[in-house]
Protein backbone atom coordinates (compact mmCIF):
# COMPACT_ATOMS: atom_id res chain seq x y z
CA UNK A 1 0.00 0.00 0.00
CA UNK A 2 2.82 2.46 0.79
CA UNK A 3 4.52 1.68 -2.42
CA UNK A 4 1.16 2.93 -3.88
CA UNK A 5 0.38 5.81 -2.50
CA UNK A 6 4.32 6.84 -3.36
CA UNK A 7 4.04 6.02 -7.00
CA UNK A 8 0.86 8.17 -6.95
CA UNK A 9 2.37 11.01 -5.13
CA UNK A 10 5.22 10.99 -7.92
CA UNK A 11 3.05 10.77 -11.21
CA UNK A 12 1.28 13.57 -9.26
CA UNK A 13 3.91 15.44 -8.84
CA UNK A 14 5.17 14.90 -12.58
CA UNK A 15 1.76 15.71 -13.92
CA UNK A 16 1.89 19.24 -12.26
CA UNK A 17 5.82 19.94 -13.50
CA UNK A 18 4.67 18.99 -16.76
CA UNK A 19 1.83 21.77 -16.30
CA UNK A 20 3.49 24.25 -14.63
CA UNK A 21 6.45 23.58 -18.01
CA UNK A 22 3.07 24.03 -20.22
CA UNK A 23 2.18 27.04 -19.06
CA UNK A 24 5.39 28.70 -19.26
CA UNK A 25 6.02 27.54 -22.71
CA UNK A 26 5.91 29.87 -25.58
CA UNK A 27 5.94 29.87 -29.21
CA UNK A 28 6.27 33.10 -31.24
CA UNK A 29 7.34 34.38 -35.05
CA UNK A 30 8.30 37.95 -36.82
CA UNK A 31 8.45 38.29 -40.30
CA UNK A 32 11.58 40.70 -41.85
CA UNK A 33 10.63 40.54 -45.74
CA UNK A 34 10.54 37.69 -46.85
CA UNK A 35 12.46 35.93 -43.73
CA UNK A 36 9.86 34.05 -41.71
CA UNK A 37 11.79 33.33 -37.70
CA UNK A 38 10.19 31.02 -35.33
CA UNK A 39 11.10 30.72 -31.55
CA UNK A 40 10.55 28.53 -28.81
CA UNK A 41 10.98 27.35 -25.24
CA UNK A 42 9.06 24.40 -24.01
CA UNK A 43 9.80 21.37 -21.79
CA UNK A 44 12.11 19.18 -23.16
CA UNK A 45 10.92 15.97 -26.17
CA UNK A 46 10.39 15.66 -29.48
CA UNK A 47 8.01 18.50 -31.59
CA UNK A 48 6.14 18.74 -34.77
CA UNK A 49 6.23 21.88 -36.05
CA UNK A 50 4.05 23.06 -38.90
CA UNK A 51 4.03 26.74 -40.57
CA UNK A 52 0.90 27.14 -42.65
CA UNK A 53 0.53 30.43 -45.24
CA UNK A 54 -3.17 31.67 -45.07
CA UNK A 55 -4.17 28.15 -43.55
CA UNK A 56 -2.12 26.28 -46.55
CA UNK A 57 0.64 24.23 -44.45
CA UNK A 58 4.08 25.36 -46.15
CA UNK A 59 6.41 24.03 -44.03
CA UNK A 60 6.27 20.81 -41.70
CA UNK A 61 9.44 19.70 -39.43
CA UNK A 62 10.61 17.49 -36.21
CA UNK A 63 12.32 19.35 -34.01
CA UNK A 64 13.32 19.43 -29.89
CA UNK A 65 12.22 20.79 -27.12
CA UNK A 66 14.11 23.36 -25.11
CA UNK A 67 15.17 26.73 -26.51
CA UNK A 68 14.97 26.91 -30.41
CA UNK A 69 14.55 28.63 -33.11
CA UNK A 70 14.36 28.45 -36.85
CA UNK A 71 14.14 30.79 -39.74
CA UNK A 72 12.17 29.59 -43.49
CA UNK A 73 12.00 32.18 -47.05
CA UNK A 74 8.50 32.54 -47.56
CA UNK A 75 6.90 34.05 -50.87
CA UNK A 76 4.44 36.63 -49.40
CA UNK A 77 5.70 38.72 -47.34
CA UNK A 78 2.28 40.24 -46.73
CA UNK A 79 0.45 36.90 -45.41
CA UNK A 80 -1.17 35.61 -42.67
CA UNK A 81 1.21 32.76 -41.22
CA UNK A 82 0.16 30.16 -38.63
CA UNK A 83 2.24 28.43 -36.41
CA UNK A 84 1.88 24.85 -34.35
CA UNK A 85 4.45 23.29 -32.44
CA UNK A 86 2.95 19.99 -30.74
CA UNK A 87 3.98 16.64 -29.44
CA UNK A 88 1.63 14.06 -27.52
CA UNK A 89 2.10 16.15 -24.08
CA UNK A 90 0.41 19.19 -25.62
CA UNK A 91 0.47 22.01 -28.23
CA UNK A 92 1.47 26.20 -28.65
CA UNK A 93 0.25 28.02 -31.42
CA UNK A 94 0.75 31.33 -32.68
CA UNK A 95 -0.10 33.47 -35.33
CA UNK A 96 2.25 35.94 -37.38
CA UNK A 97 0.56 38.84 -39.84
CA UNK A 98 2.71 40.52 -42.70
CA UNK A 99 2.93 44.07 -43.52
CA UNK A 100 0.32 45.25 -46.12
CA UNK A 101 3.23 46.52 -48.49
CA UNK A 102 2.94 43.83 -50.93
CA UNK A 103 -0.14 45.13 -52.91
CA UNK A 104 1.68 44.47 -55.81
CA UNK A 105 0.97 40.64 -56.35
CA UNK A 106 -3.03 41.24 -56.69
CA UNK A 107 -2.61 44.20 -58.66
CA UNK A 108 0.20 42.73 -61.10
CA UNK A 109 -2.56 39.87 -61.83
CA UNK A 110 -6.02 41.12 -61.94
CA UNK A 111 -4.48 44.11 -63.97
CA UNK A 112 -2.90 42.95 -66.74
CA UNK A 113 -5.33 40.22 -68.00
CA UNK A 114 -8.54 41.63 -67.89
CA UNK A 115 -6.87 44.50 -69.13
CA UNK A 116 -5.73 43.32 -72.82
CA UNK A 117 -9.04 41.46 -74.07
CA UNK A 118 -11.37 44.11 -73.21
CA UNK A 119 -9.48 46.68 -74.89
CA UNK A 120 -8.57 44.91 -78.29
CA UNK A 121 -11.73 43.75 -78.56
CA UNK A 122 -13.99 46.65 -78.38
CA UNK A 123 -11.93 49.00 -80.06
CA UNK A 124 -10.93 47.44 -83.31
CA UNK A 125 -14.19 46.03 -83.91
CA UNK A 126 -17.27 48.90 -83.77
CA UNK A 127 -14.75 51.18 -85.54
CA UNK A 128 -14.43 49.16 -88.76
CA UNK A 129 -18.61 48.44 -89.32
CA UNK A 130 -19.78 51.63 -88.25
CA UNK A 131 -17.07 53.18 -90.75
CA UNK A 132 -18.11 50.56 -93.58
CA UNK A 133 -21.48 51.35 -92.73
CA UNK A 134 -21.59 55.16 -93.05
CA UNK A 135 -19.52 55.34 -95.83
CA UNK A 136 -21.41 53.62 -97.80
CA UNK A 137 -24.66 54.55 -97.75
CA UNK A 138 -23.99 58.24 -98.01
CA UNK A 139 -22.15 57.37 -101.57
CA UNK A 140 -25.45 55.57 -102.00
CA UNK A 141 -26.51 54.19 -104.92
CA UNK A 142 -29.18 57.67 -105.23
CA UNK A 143 -26.02 58.99 -107.46
CA UNK A 144 -26.70 56.07 -109.98
CA UNK A 145 -30.12 56.48 -109.41
CA UNK A 146 -30.95 59.55 -111.49
CA UNK A 147 -29.14 58.37 -113.97
CA UNK A 148 -31.79 55.79 -115.10
CA UNK A 149 -35.01 54.32 -114.52
CA UNK A 150 -33.65 51.08 -113.86
CA UNK A 151 -31.71 52.56 -110.87
CA UNK A 152 -35.10 52.80 -108.57
CA UNK A 153 -35.62 49.07 -108.45
CA UNK A 154 -31.68 47.84 -107.68
CA UNK A 155 -31.65 50.56 -105.26
CA UNK A 156 -34.27 49.99 -102.86
CA UNK A 157 -33.29 45.97 -102.56
CA UNK A 158 -29.60 46.05 -102.97
CA UNK A 159 -29.46 48.98 -100.47
CA UNK A 160 -31.57 47.57 -97.63
CA UNK A 161 -30.61 43.71 -97.85
CA UNK A 162 -26.99 43.99 -97.66
CA UNK A 163 -26.67 46.09 -95.52
CA UNK A 164 -28.95 44.86 -92.16
CA UNK A 165 -27.21 41.39 -92.93
CA UNK A 166 -23.37 42.16 -92.73
CA UNK A 167 -23.81 45.06 -90.18
CA UNK A 168 -25.42 42.58 -87.52
CA UNK A 169 -24.06 39.20 -88.79
CA UNK A 170 -20.46 39.99 -88.74
CA UNK A 171 -20.74 42.81 -85.61
CA UNK A 172 -22.12 40.08 -83.46
CA UNK A 173 -19.94 36.58 -83.84
CA UNK A 174 -16.59 38.37 -83.73
CA UNK A 175 -17.25 40.17 -80.52
CA UNK A 176 -18.62 37.18 -78.70
CA UNK A 177 -15.68 34.92 -79.19
CA UNK A 178 -12.55 36.56 -78.40
CA UNK A 179 -14.28 37.65 -75.17
CA UNK A 180 -14.63 34.61 -74.39
CA UNK A 181 -11.78 32.19 -75.95
CA UNK A 182 -9.44 33.80 -73.72
CA UNK A 183 -11.12 33.72 -70.58
CA UNK A 184 -11.42 29.93 -71.36
CA UNK A 185 -7.70 29.14 -71.83
CA UNK A 186 -4.25 30.84 -71.09
CA UNK A 187 -1.37 29.16 -72.05
CA UNK A 188 1.38 27.97 -69.53
CA UNK A 189 4.84 26.69 -70.02
CA UNK A 190 5.44 23.36 -68.25
CA UNK A 191 8.33 23.25 -65.88
CA UNK A 192 9.28 19.23 -66.59
CA UNK A 193 12.12 19.38 -64.39
CA UNK A 194 10.24 20.10 -61.49
CA UNK A 195 6.76 18.28 -62.64
CA UNK A 196 9.78 15.06 -62.71
CA UNK A 197 10.89 16.31 -59.34
CA UNK A 198 7.16 15.89 -57.80
CA UNK A 199 6.42 12.65 -59.73
CA UNK A 200 9.71 11.19 -57.78
CA UNK A 201 8.36 12.11 -54.45
CA UNK A 202 5.07 11.19 -54.90
CA UNK A 203 6.76 7.69 -55.69
CA UNK A 204 8.73 7.95 -52.95
CA UNK A 205 5.49 8.42 -50.72
CA UNK A 206 3.66 5.79 -52.19
CA UNK A 207 6.26 3.31 -52.10
CA UNK A 208 6.51 3.70 -48.10
CA UNK A 209 2.84 2.27 -47.77
CA UNK A 210 3.85 -0.51 -50.40
CA UNK A 211 1.89 0.56 -53.44
CA UNK A 212 2.94 0.42 -56.97
CA UNK A 213 4.67 3.38 -58.80
CA UNK A 214 2.63 6.22 -60.93
CA UNK A 215 3.40 6.37 -64.49
CA UNK A 216 3.72 10.05 -66.37
CA UNK A 217 0.83 10.29 -68.64
CA UNK A 218 1.14 12.92 -71.74
CA UNK A 219 -3.07 12.91 -71.80
CA UNK A 220 -3.38 13.85 -68.01
CA UNK A 221 -0.55 16.26 -68.55
CA UNK A 222 -1.67 17.81 -70.95
CA UNK A 223 -5.24 18.58 -69.13
CA UNK A 224 -3.55 19.63 -66.15
CA UNK A 225 -1.72 22.35 -68.23
CA UNK A 226 -5.30 23.24 -69.34
CA UNK A 227 -6.30 23.44 -65.56
CA UNK A 228 -3.00 25.57 -64.71
CA UNK A 229 -3.86 28.10 -66.97
CA UNK A 230 -7.21 28.50 -65.58
CA UNK A 231 -6.44 28.85 -62.06
CA UNK A 232 -4.77 32.23 -63.17
CA UNK A 233 -8.47 33.57 -63.74
CA UNK A 234 -9.93 31.28 -60.72
CA UNK A 235 -8.14 29.56 -57.94
CA UNK A 236 -10.89 26.59 -57.14
CA UNK A 237 -11.93 23.27 -58.32
CA UNK A 238 -14.19 25.07 -60.31
CA UNK A 239 -13.59 25.96 -63.54
CA UNK A 240 -13.93 29.42 -65.10
CA UNK A 241 -16.91 28.25 -67.19
CA UNK A 242 -18.83 26.97 -64.04
CA UNK A 243 -18.44 23.02 -64.72
CA UNK A 244 -16.27 20.97 -62.75
CA UNK A 245 -12.49 19.83 -62.83
CA UNK A 246 -13.04 16.67 -64.05
CA UNK A 247 -14.45 18.37 -67.24
CA UNK A 248 -10.68 18.61 -68.52
CA UNK A 249 -10.76 15.34 -69.46
CA UNK A 250 -12.04 11.70 -69.62
CA UNK A 251 -9.18 10.33 -68.10
CA UNK A 252 -9.09 12.94 -65.02
CA UNK A 253 -10.02 11.10 -61.67
CA UNK A 254 -8.64 13.05 -58.97
CA UNK A 255 -7.18 16.74 -58.79
CA UNK A 256 -4.72 18.27 -56.68
CA UNK A 257 -3.99 22.13 -56.97
CA UNK A 258 -1.38 24.25 -54.86
CA UNK A 259 0.23 27.83 -55.21
CA UNK A 260 3.29 29.72 -53.90
CA UNK A 261 5.31 26.76 -52.71
CA UNK A 262 9.23 27.32 -54.47
CA UNK A 263 10.10 24.05 -54.41
CA UNK A 264 9.02 20.16 -54.73
CA UNK A 265 10.01 19.45 -51.59
CA UNK A 266 7.60 22.27 -50.13
CA UNK A 267 4.47 21.73 -51.84
CA UNK A 268 4.77 17.86 -51.51
CA UNK A 269 4.95 18.47 -47.20
CA UNK A 270 1.79 20.99 -48.34
CA UNK A 271 -0.02 18.24 -50.42
CA UNK A 272 0.67 15.21 -47.08
CA UNK A 273 0.18 16.99 -44.09
CA UNK A 274 -3.38 18.60 -45.90
CA UNK A 275 -6.73 17.38 -44.69
CA UNK A 276 -8.53 18.47 -47.70
CA UNK A 277 -8.29 14.86 -49.50
CA UNK A 278 -4.77 15.43 -51.49
CA UNK A 279 -3.22 13.21 -49.41
CA UNK A 280 -5.84 10.42 -50.10
CA UNK A 281 -5.03 11.18 -53.61
CA UNK A 282 -1.70 10.44 -53.70
CA UNK A 283 -1.79 7.64 -51.84
CA UNK A 284 -4.86 6.04 -53.61
CA UNK A 285 -4.15 2.27 -54.42
CA UNK A 286 -6.40 2.11 -57.70
CA UNK A 287 -4.36 4.73 -58.94
CA UNK A 288 -2.29 4.12 -62.00
CA UNK A 289 -0.94 7.15 -63.74
CA UNK A 290 -0.74 10.87 -63.20
CA UNK A 291 -0.53 14.47 -65.16
CA UNK A 292 1.63 16.87 -63.08
CA UNK A 293 2.18 20.91 -64.52
CA UNK A 294 4.25 23.39 -63.21
CA UNK A 295 4.54 26.84 -64.28
CA UNK A 296 5.89 30.35 -63.03
CA UNK A 297 3.12 32.99 -63.20
CA UNK A 298 4.31 36.86 -62.01
CA UNK A 299 7.07 35.10 -59.49
CA UNK A 300 4.54 32.91 -57.86
CA UNK A 301 4.64 29.32 -58.52
CA UNK A 302 1.42 27.14 -59.45
CA UNK A 303 1.70 23.28 -59.10
CA UNK A 304 -1.06 20.93 -60.64
CA UNK A 305 -1.75 17.04 -60.43
CA UNK A 306 -4.61 14.81 -62.15
CA UNK A 307 -4.79 11.65 -61.34
CA UNK A 308 -5.85 8.35 -63.62
CA UNK A 309 -6.37 4.82 -63.56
Amino acid sequence: MKKRKILVMLVAMIAALWMTALAEGHLSGSLDGRTLYVSWRVPEGSYELTVSQNDWPICLRNVTGGEGNISLKVDDPAAAYSLRLRNEMGCWTAKVSGKPAATEAPTAIPTAEPTKDPTAAPTAEPTKVPTAAPTAEPTKAPTTAPTAEPTKAPTAAPTVKPTKVPTTKPTAKPTVRPTSAPTQSVSVSNREDLANQVLKLVNEERAKQGLGALRMDAELTRAACVRGGELLQKFSHTRPDGSRWSTVSASAFAENIARGQRTAEKVMAAWMSSSEGHRENILRPSYGSIGICVFNHNGVMYWVQLFGR
